[in-house]
């Protein structure tokens, strides 16, 4: 799926604009390298490009969705999901490294969420259930997953009937932040590659600056 010291080095560069911390943070051995990895996901400045709670907005869940944060990270999205889907909802917060899950599970635990659940998943596995959701979540991830041709099946079994995969990532071309630009994923490329496992397109939105936002339907 990913590897986790360059998915680092990218996401540090992402949220901090190519500052030098990046240089700092490449490895994620060291517990003081995962801290500074938290620590750039949850950069205040991010929420000016990001707009969280827009796009949380423009998602329209309902109580008692059951949605997957895939690459939670630190849990940026996912204490946010886990609000708007409310108590009766479930937010599965799917990530590769245990160190980020189990900074997730403080932090829910810190914020009186009962309902998320942390999943440690394969590089090439999100480990979900057959029809087990409504949502799937994606932000800053899908250009970092290898085989996507044999992921995105995976998704779509996990998705419910009419479910929704979502997709918000970097616009190809120079930008003030993101990944490099070798490494993006295009809008049209993300549409085309979904189409075949059963994914059409519903809704895109445009507010980002940065980024597309896509919603499919499966």
């Amino acid at each position: 799926m990913l590897n986790r010291a360059f998915l680092v080095l990218i996401l540090v560069t992402m949220v901090l604009g190519g500052r030098a911390v990046a240089a700092q943070v490449s490895q994620r051995q060291s517990p003081q390298s995962a801290s500074e990895y938290i620590k750039a996901l949850e950069d205040p400045e991010r929420d000016k490009w990001q707009q969280p709670e827009a796009v949380i907005d423009s998602l329209e869940l309902r109580l008692g969705d059951e949605v997957v944060d895939l690459g939670a990270g630190s849990g940026y999205f996912t204490v946010r999901l886990a609000q708007e889907v409310g108590p009766a909802g479930k937010v599965y917060a799917v990530d590769i490294d245990p160190q980020m899950l189990a900074y997730i599970d403080r932090r829910v635990e810190e914020e009186k969420l009962d309902n998320v659940q942390t999943i440690l998943a394969d590089p090439h596995d999100p480990k979900l259930g057959s029809s087990s959701v409504d949502m799937i979540f994606m932000c800053n991830v899908l250009h970092h997953i290898s085989d996507r041709d044999k992921y995105y099946p995976l998704l779509a079994r996990a998705l419910r009937p009419a479910g929704r995969l979502v997709d918000i990532d970097f616009r190809p071309g120079k930008l003030p932040c993101g990944p490099s630009v070798e490494v993006k994923v295009a809008k049209k490329a993300v549409i085309k590659e979904v189409e075949p496992f059963g994914f059409r397109l519903v809704k895109e939105l445009d507010f980002l600056k940065y980024q597309y936002f896509l919603i499919f339907e499966r």
